[in-house]
């Protein structure tokens, strides 16, 4: 599922994690943004869910529900949620761990009264925006993934609907699972959706990351070719200070989990009929989220 915008000025926040205090300042600054005609669209970069243990209340949950209410991701909302890797896993019945965290059963016991309602609305989130000025947008950015051989290319991305041959996370969708996680994996829809959420960037690749931030965009232009996408911004990995360069072409913003602290906290405004040549470009357009 990709979404392409043609008009109409975008705020970009990522990374939430189940931070109700950051979250109601995000919706606070989208309503002052629009009310001076600085924005048209909101847009969350994904990883709306799951706090890290220790560090606020975990609103999850709660996010989630007013963001349906808002009626996110229909075609007449102002707000759009792109999947992260953090409700991906609970689509297809993933138990996600980092280290000694264990992130998936506090979030699966609080659904499990409306858990289909929950998933169904995780389904509904594009994985990419791209554009009419070139700026793709996705929240873990480029992988190994998007090369002229993959399997999995420009239409499919667009078409998939989280209903592949595999359909036992929807045969089960009241009912987490970690057995059918663990068979969605060993498919190919599995395999190839885990790289491109769950992947490093810079930090896993090294020196090759650039080549693959040139391939994605490359791979999504296949159908624009008189008007390619030329900078990606994504979100997925924490930036001290809230927004970084990453390369020449992708910048990376981080509105909450991932700050040094709340001063530092980042949103950005990009308008999507303007081309954006360049990361410092996107860069200069990042404003303090508080």
């Amino acid at each position: 599922m990709i979404r392409d915008i043609s008009s109409g000025k975008l705020m970009i926040v990522s990374d939430l994690h189940g931070n109700g205090f950051d979250f109601r300042q995000v919706l606070k600054v989208y309503r002052q943004q629009k009310e001076r005609g600085r924005a048209d669209y909101l847009v969350f970069l994904g990883d709306l869910i799951h706090a890290y243990p220790g560090k606020q209340k975990d609103e999850s949950l709660e996010m989630i529900e007013e963001l349906m209410d808002l009626k996110a991701n229909q075609p007449e909302s102002d707000v759009i949620c792109l999947l992260g890797n953090h409700e991906f896993v609970h689509i297809y019945h993933i138990p996600l761990q980092k280290g000694p965290l264990e992130f998936t059963s506090w979030f699966e016991n609080r659904i499990r009264k409306n858990r289909e309602e929950i998933i169904r609305f995780f389904m509904n989130m594009p994985f990419m925006i791209r554009t009419q000025g070139g700026v793709l947008i996705t929240h873990a950015g480029a992988s190994d993934r998007y090369g002229e051989n993959e399997k999995f290319d420009l239409q499919w991305l667009k078409n998939y609907q989280h209903q592949p041959e595999f359909r036992d996370h929807i045969k089960n969708i009241g009912k987490f699972d970690p057995y059918i996680g663990a068979d969605f994996m060993h498919t190919q829809e599995g395999d190839f959706l885990w790289d491109i959420l769950m992947n490093g960037n810079e930090k896993q690749y090294k020196e090759e990351y650039d080549v693959m931030v040139s391939q994605i965009l490359d791979r999504l232009s296949e159908d624009r070719k008189e008007n390619p996408l030329r900078t990606l911004v994504a979100g997925h990995i924490g930036v001290d200070y809230g927004a970084e360069m990453v390369g020449e072409k992708q910048l990376r913003i981080c509105s909450s989990a991932g700050c040094l602290r709340d001063l530092e906290k980042k949103f950005l405004l990009i308008s999507a009929d303007k081309e954006y040549a360049d990361s410092e470009a996107l860069l200069n357009r990042c404003f303090d989220l508080f």
